[in-house]
């Protein structure tokens, strides 16, 4: 169950990115073999360093999106647990 829930925030997640940030996204964290630095820039025409920068933009993008969706998610659950007493 909590293996579905990670895999529902993270595509949700993923719907939060550009077309060219969730391919880069997707070659460099989520492949079994990803793709280099050097392949992606050829492809897309930019330097490695500037693909690396859309890949740590686009982490980070993602990162923001499962712990906001995360903790909306969890609200519900914590508002109805009875408060603690000191």
């Amino acid at each position: 169950e909590e293996s579905a829930m990670r895999n529902e925030l993270l595509t949700k997640a993923l719907d939060k990115l550009n077309e060219r940030e969730r391919e880069i996204f997707e070659a460099r964290r989520l492949r079994d073999e990803p793709k280099t630095l050097e392949d992606l820039s050829q492809e897309y025409g930019v330097s490695r360093e500037r693909i690396r920068q859309i890949e740590v933009s686009a982490f980070n993008k993602v990162q923001k999106a499962v712990k906001n969706m995360a903790q909306k998610a969890l609200a519900p659950r914590a508002a109805a647990l009875p408060a603690a007493t000191a």
